[in-house]
């Protein structure tokens, strides 16, 4: 399975960062926003409210994770 398959059977619909292999600065860029869809070596992010969504091709991925809030905790902690 490609990288825009496996992301889409995994994260489809969530919030994702896109974290590219191009270099700004000294700083990897990065993608945040909901995965739409994706196929034939392109990722599709809506980024915050903007009508327009990003094209991504898979090609410069560096790595894409979903992104959780700062808040949420997983551990039962008292």
């Amino acid at each position: 399975m490609s990288l825009a398959d496996e992301a889409i059977k995994y994260l489809k619909d969530k919030k994702v960062v896109v974290v590219t292999n191009i270099e700004s600065e000294g700083y990897l860029q990065e993608i945040a926003g909901v995965l739409l869809s994706g196929s034939n070596g392109c990722l599709v992010v809506r980024q915050g409210d903007e009508d327009s969504p990003t094209v991504v091709n898979t090609a410069h991925i560096a790595w894409i994770y979903e992104e959780t809030s700062e808040g949420e905790n997983t551990d039962a902690e008292e």
